[in-house]
Formats: C-alpha cells, sequence, structure tokens
C-alpha cells in the first residue's frame, strides 16, 4: 500500500485531506506500530495547534474505511498497523516493541476448526509475548 493509494482512498470517503491527516498517513508508514498518543507527539511537533481528538478520529475513521487496525497489548493501549494480509506478532515485554511475523504454516492451524465445518475463518491475529534478542543480551 502506498501513502497515494491510501490518500486516495480516504478521499474516495469523503475526508477532506487536511495538511494533519496527511501528515498522520506519513507516520503511520513512518512509525512501527504506533499509538495514538505516539502519533499525536510527533504531529505536534509540526502542528503545534493540533487536538488529539484530529488524530483519534482520523485513526478511527481509518480503522472504520479499513485501512489500519489496531492491535490491543496487555497494557491496554491500542497500536495501529495498516490492515491487509494476516500475520503474527511478536511483543518484547521489556522494551514494549511490537515485531511482525510471518505466519510459516498458519494453514494448518486455520484448518483444525475449519475440518469439522464448526467455522469460517475470515481474519486471525497470532501474539507472542517474550523478550527480544535486543533485550535478552542485556540481561
Amino acid at each position: 500500500m502506498s501513502k497515494e493509494t491510501v490518500l486516495g482512498r480516504m478521499k474516495e470517503e469523503g475526508l477532506r485531506l487536511t495538511p494533519q491527516r496527511v501528515h498522520i498517513v506519513e507516520l503511520l508508514f513512518e512509525l512501527s506500530h504506533p499509538t495514538a498518543d505516539r502519533i499525536y507527539g510527533r504531529l505536534a511537533e509540526k502542528f503545534p495547534f493540533v487536538s488529539p481528538a484530529t488524530v483519534y478520529n482520523t485513526l478511527n475513521k481509518l480503522k472504520e474505511i479499513g485501512i489500519v487496525r489496531g492491535i490491543a497489548n496487555g497494557d491496554k493501549s491500542v497500536y495501529f498497523e495498516w490492515a491487509g494480509s494476516d500475520h503474527w506478532h511478536f511483543t518484547c515485554q521489556a522494551c514494549g516493541t511490537i515485531y511482525d511475523l510471518e505466519p510459516n504454516g498458519a494453514e494448518s492451524m486455520l484448518a483444525v476448526g475449519t475440518n469439522r465445518g464448526a467455522f469460517r475463518v475470515h481474519s486471525y491475529q497470532v501474539e507472542f509475548h517474550g523478550v527480544c534478542s535486543a533485550c535478552s543480551d542485556k540481561l
């Protein structure tokens, strides 16, 4: 997904492409799994009079139209990422970094429920929690 694709989709959905909203999109490309508060902090550096509501409303609209999705974390924070391919996440409990993992072998996991006809899986999220290699080297 490109910046132009995202902005075009926003425009199609009737969202005005204000400088603040465009910068929110740019920050989503720049930052890995940011929270709304982190985006707001970075946005306020460039637009000192922006309100947190601008960030929350924009992110909620982007979620509503299927461009981003939120990942709930154990600390009650919601981290944002681009919607699209299903993948797994590893969250470091020491530094809080969220890593994307490719779901090798996920098909066999999904088949467990679908073999019995009990479920039709449309999407999934798998989360692992532990300590990343950078933090475990410090321990």
